[in-house]
């Protein structure tokens, strides 16, 4: 059962389910999330199929591994805000977990993706894990900031899409 840390009550999360499609559409058809999840030539935002592989992706994580990303909405006005959370990933050849999030870029600056961040991290923490990677590129300096925040530590620099990504690492 997913713990919120006490400090954190502007935001909700909830587990996905089928009925959430039209929010993962809405979410990843945005050109702005779009340009900062999928950078590069094969890049832009997503087809309703896409959203949609995107949300059964996540449903058959949580039910193989029971944890994944959330949604997560204002606690007061139920208002989406994004998707945040922690999934199994091979990343530099290495199986890891981790942290992943995209905000609707109407609600960027208002610190919702640390908010997010630092829920996941408490759930990493419960969980048990050793250890959760995040990345983002290199250009991304507000992004870095979140992960920063939800406590990586540089570890390195790589290419992914064919630009460079800035590679963090928590040890929990």
């Amino acid at each position: 059962m997913l713990q919120t840390p006490a400090r954190l009550m502007r935001l909700r999360p909830e587990r996905p389910w089928r009925e959430h499609a039209g929010l993962y559409r809405d979410l990843f058809a945005d050109p702005a999330v779009a340009a900062t999840l999928w950078p590069g030539p094969n890049g832009g935002p997503r087809s309703d199929r896409q959203a949609s592989t995107i949300l059964a992706t996540d449903l058959l994580h949580w039910q193989h591994e029971s944890f994944g990303p959330w949604l997560f909405f204002e606690t007061v006005t139920g208002v989406f805000v994004g998707r945040c959370g922690l999934r199994r990933a091979t990343v530099l050849g290495r199986r890891s977990v981790e942290l992943l999030y995209a905000v609707r870029s109407d609600c960027w600056g208002e610190g919702h993706a640390t908010e997010m961040a630092t829920v996941a991290m408490a759930e990493a923490r419960r969980l048990g894990l050793a250890e959760v990677v995040g990345f983002t590129m290199t250009s991304n300096g507000p992004s870095r900031r979140v992960l920063e925040k939800a406590g990586m530590r540089f570890d390195t620099i790589f290419e992914h899409a064919g630009l460079p990504h800035w590679l963090g690492r928590a040890l929990l």
